[in-house]
């Protein structure tokens, strides 16, 4: 196994302890800020269709759809889960596409 592939398995099990133990010692905060998104049926419906595949524009409408709201409101729940990091954005030529960053599932 080339010395590149071995240091970048040794980083990678290494972000992955920090990334636990980050959880760990955030774990009130991010039961707290999981419940509150929950709460919200804009939130819950931006998470459940935020895969990566609808861009920005073809989100908002279904959740608006679905959440009878209007696009002020997705878009300010869309800057608040950013925000949290729950929602993360990228962007594909002119469009953004966001995708549930897996953090408060």
């Amino acid at each position: 196994m080339p010395d590149e592939v071995k240091l970048l398995r040794e980083i990678s099990r290494k972000l992955s302890q920090l990334i636990v133990l980050t959880k760990l010692s955030n774990s009130k905060s991010i039961e707290e800020t999981k419940k509150e998104i929950r709460k919200d049926k804009v939130c819950q419906a931006l998470l459940d269709f935020a895969d990566g595949a609808l861009g920005a524009t073809q989100l908002k409408q279904k959740v608006m759809a679905i959440a009878k709201v209007s696009q002020d409101t997705v878009e300010r729940r869309i800057y608040l889960l950013v925000e949290k990091g729950a929602l993360i954005p990228n962007r594909k030529g002119r469009e953004i596409f966001y995708e549930n960053s897996g953090l408060y599932d």
